[in-house]
């Protein structure tokens, strides 16, 4: 019985090591995709990204004042706003 228990415990073993370097490596693979990617993207600047980031630095002077919104609503609104704060 001796052998087989060795036997077992060797193959476990082996099973064991290969798993963990299986995993390993792909890990390692997968992290250097995502290295490589991130790269890639440096390289290559996206112009769809330039025009959101240019529409985020708009001020409100800049906006258009004819956004639907009636200036009394705009009052009201802020006058429940403060009373809520007041009252909170």
């Amino acid at each position: 019985m001796q052998p087989e228990v060795a036997n077992a415990l060797a193959e476990a073993a082996n099973l064991l090591l290969v798993g963990m370097v299986v995993v390993f490596l792909f890990l390692s693979m997968l992290i250097g995709a995502i290295t490589l990617i991130a790269w890639v993207i440096k390289l290559i600047p996206d112009e769809s990204l330039n025009s959101i980031e240019n529409q985020g630095k708009l001020t409100n002077s800049t906006l258009p004042n004819n956004q639907g919104v009636s200036p009394k609503i705009v009052a009201a609104i802020s006058a429940a706003i403060f009373q809520h704060r007041q009252s909170h």
